[in-house]
């Protein structure tokens, strides 16, 4: 039986999360089908912590290898130290998963029964995401990402099927199950990228190299979305100056990074998909202002 098991390297980076660092530990171990379908081995990169997040997983769970990082590293540099260490246990499989990602009982179970389906079909190297849900209110908070019809690159986020899974152009990094001949193909996330875009970038890669990316059916577990991602086009109080230095903070757009993701991805018209935030960030701002004169 143990033969049978998949082997997954589980990929986390965390800063200052204990307790949810804790409890997205907690649901991961209590998953079903762990020790009959599939063995996990954790690698979390604790980027610095200073609320003990690092101690406090070493006493609760010894197993897991907690990596120190330079207090720098943000989620692609974590990720990327958390992968250079799973791959070299040559897992079947690495799940890439956030600290404040509930996962539901059978998530993991799910994301892996639909890549073995997909595989079975002739798809071998893949991404499957599990889509996930507001805690409180149900609605999609991360999912997968479509291209937008046009000449001008843009990428729309869509939810999850309900019964099968959804062929896709990339998707978010908060629970994704990445099969060993699509790391075969792509490897570690691009270094260049500080923060975000890393892990939108490795699925438009992986499918450029002739693999394909997947959304599993349904929801797979839960995650509130991050309120400072889109505060440049949602807090009415903001100046235009505290405007823009939010969507080119990390947490925002951050403006090296989607340089050169449009350049990447974008074709000859990526200074157009570039701009175009930009241009819904003045937008924006003159409704928030005409709605303050009136």
């Amino acid at each position: 039986m143990t033969d049978m098991l998949s082997q997954i390297a589980v990929l986390l980076t965390c800063f200052n999360r204990r307790e949810k660092t804790l409890s997205a530990m907690a649901a991961l171990f209590r998953q079903k089908g762990l020790g009959e379908l599939f063995n996990l081995q954790v690698f979390l990169v604790d980027d610095g912590s200073s609320d003990g997040t690092g101690d406090a997983v070493r006493a609760a769970y010894p197993d897991i290898n907690v990596i120190e990082g330079t207090g720098e590293l943000y989620w692609n540099g974590g990720m990327r130290l958390a992968f250079s260490h799973g791959v070299k246990k040559a897992p079947d499989y690495m799940l890439w998963l956030n600290d404040d990602t509930d996962l539901d009982v059978d998530a993991v179970m799910r994301l892996l029964i639909t890549s073995r389906d997909l595989a079975a079909e002739g798809h071998s190297a893949t991404m499957v995401m599990g889509a996930t849900r507001d805690p409180i209110s149900g609605e999609m908070t991360y999912g997968g990402y479509q291209r937008r019809p046009g000449a001008v690159m843009r990428l729309k986020s869509v939810p999850p099927l309900p019964d099968r899974p959804l062929s896709v152009a990339t998707v978010a990094g908060n629970c994704v199950l990445v099969s060993q001949d699509a790391i075969r193909k792509v490897g570690n996330l691009e270094r260049q990228f500080f923060h975000a875009w890393g892990d939108v970038d490795y699925g438009l890669r992986l499918r450029q190299m002739g693999g394909s990316v997947w959304l599993a059916p349904a929801y797979v577990a839960s995650c509130a979305a991050n309120p400072a991602a889109q505060k440049w086009q949602d807090d009415a109080g903001l100046s235009l100056k505290e405007r823009f230095r939010n969507i080119n903070s990390f947490r925002g757009l951050y403006a090296p990074d989607w340089r050169l993701f449009n350049r990447r991805h974008g074709g000859l018209l990526w200074p157009l998909s570039w701009c175009l935030p930009y241009a819904k960030l003045f937008v924006r701002h003159l409704q928030f202002r005409c709605r303050s004169l009136h």
